[in-house]
């Protein structure tokens, strides 16, 4: 009876509190590498978003987008907990966790197809997580070009880009060889270090400026709200991060409480996002630039906010594509192994590491304006892994608990409120993806 209760509790009980064991990380590193995931260069355009959305349009959407993304990382981990438990495994990346949920599915064409809502899931994930790391070569060497151009005056600006990724490449392949998650967790914290003297100098100077907030719009137009609200869900690019930081944690339990990992990480992101556009676009106005950091002059103090914020994006690199290395270096090796036992495991390890970041680095020099492109992959991907995956996800993990444990107007509302949500993230793609049709046109105009 016990068990049955367990069970029917919504996965509130199911993960027994013992601590993890091995590569484990504690709940205030657990904070800071999540943190981190979020904190990017993509928050450097979330000004010009509220420029796009309007100032008061643009505060409360803040929050209601924060709130939708803050919902389904909950619901997310609570099923996959739910589901780890019900499997006898100690935690679940994405992939497998959406496995999980078609093999205990009382649907049938869902058991006979888990395997290829797993391959789906970790394509997503894999298109997101190359995307968030080929833009963070290219905010880099972008940076760089800003910075180092003038001593390579022969050079065209494509070229110039290529030569300070290749430059960069190299930092970013020796933070990409360390395998365990306190290693990561402390290129986190360290890139958060940087990320947060850059985004300091740039707050300092944003505020000296006089404050417009009286004579700008409430709000703008249709086109305008919807690029702010993709923009804006391209910021709270740390979804995919969620379950490889909770399967670190070491106290798993954590991870949820009401002063836990995740109301924790989320209420510190909504709090910086707002403040970051609110107090950009107030002090830039009309003149607030698609980045802030080319609305700061490049003397002084204010010169070394590149620099910062390069050193964030080459140690965030590691944070993100340790989630590719999470999710697919167990199958490789496997199979790797069947086909060539001989080669010894650093090898493998290494040689499965430098492909992908060199992957990254080939798609960011040989795509032109991927600084369009890629806010189409993350928003689409991103938003799939954070609105639509886990309300759909947890329907179908929980359909026969809550025949148990809810009343039937109580299981409706709760169906319905997750089909909003994902109702509400299929919007929000289309709206990203014709946010950035629309900047590709005007690109294409231009040039």
């Amino acid at each position: 009876m016990a068990d049955e209760t367990v069970s029917i509790n919504d996965g509130r009980a199911l993960v027994p509190r013992e601590a993890r064991k091995g590569d484990v990380i504690s709940p205030t590193r657990a904070v800071l590498t999540l943190s981190k995931s979020m904190f990017n260069a993509g928050c450097f355009s979330l000004p010009f978003a509220w420029k796009l959305g309007g100032l008061w349009v643009s505060f409360v959407l803040t929050f209601v987008i924060a709130g939708f993304n803050w919902y389904g990382n909950h619901i997310l981990v609570r099923s996959s907990q739910h589901l780890a438990k019900k499997s006898e495994r100690s935690a679940l990346d994405y992939g497998h966790f959406a496995k999980k949920v078609c093999d205990y599915s009382e649907i049938r064409i869902l058991r006979n197809n888990s395997k290829a809502v797993m391959y789906i899931v970790n394509v997503t994930i894999l298109f997101y997580q190359l995307g968030m790391c080929s833009v963070a070569i290219l905010f880099i060497s972008d940076n760089m070009v800003h910075l180092l151009g003038q001593y390579f005056p022969s050079y065209n600006d494509h070229a110039q880009m290529v030569i300070m990724a290749s430059m960069a490449i190299f930092p970013i392949l020796f933070t990409n060889l360390f395998t365990e998650m306190r290693v990561v967790s402390v290129f986190a914290m360290t890139s958060a270090i940087f990320f947060l003297l850059g985004t300091v100098v740039i707050m300092q100077f944003a505020v000296q400026q006089p404050n417009q907030w009286q004579t700008l719009p409430a709000s703008t137009n249709f086109t305008g709200t919807i690029m702010f609200i993709g923009m804006s869900m391209y910021a709270f690019e740390g979804q995919t991060m969620i379950l490889p930081v909770e399967n670190k944690l070491e106290t798993p339990e954590d991870f949820l409480d009401n002063f836990g990992v995740l109301p924790t990480t989320m209420l510190l992101c909504t709090i910086f996002m707002t403040a970051l556009g609110f107090y950009g676009y107030t002090a830039f106005g009309d003149k607030t630039a698609a980045t802030i950091t080319t609305n700061v002059p490049l003397t002084g103090m204010y010169s070394v906010v590149n620099v910062f914020l390069m050193i964030q994006s080459m140690l965030g690199h590691s944070i993100a594509m340790y989630v590719v290395f999470d999710m697919f270096f167990n199958g490789f090796r496997r199979k790797f192994k069947m086909r060539f036992p001989n080669v010894h495991n650093q090898v493998m390890d290494k040689g499965f590491r430098i492909f992908w970041v060199l992957l990254t680095y080939i798609m960011a020099v040989s795509i032109p304006k991927l600084e369009i492109m890629i806010p189409l992959v993350g928003v689409t991907s991103g938003t799939l892994c954070a609105l639509v995956y886990p309300p759909i996800f947890q329907i179908i993990t929980f359909w026969e608990d809550w025949k148990i444990e809810l009343t039937p107007t109580k299981r409706y509302v709760r169906i319905g409120f997750n089909l909003v949500v994902v109702l509400i993230g299929i919007l929000a793609i289309i709206c990203g993806v014709y946010a950035n049709i629309l900047e590709i046109r005007k690109s294409f105009f231009v040039t």
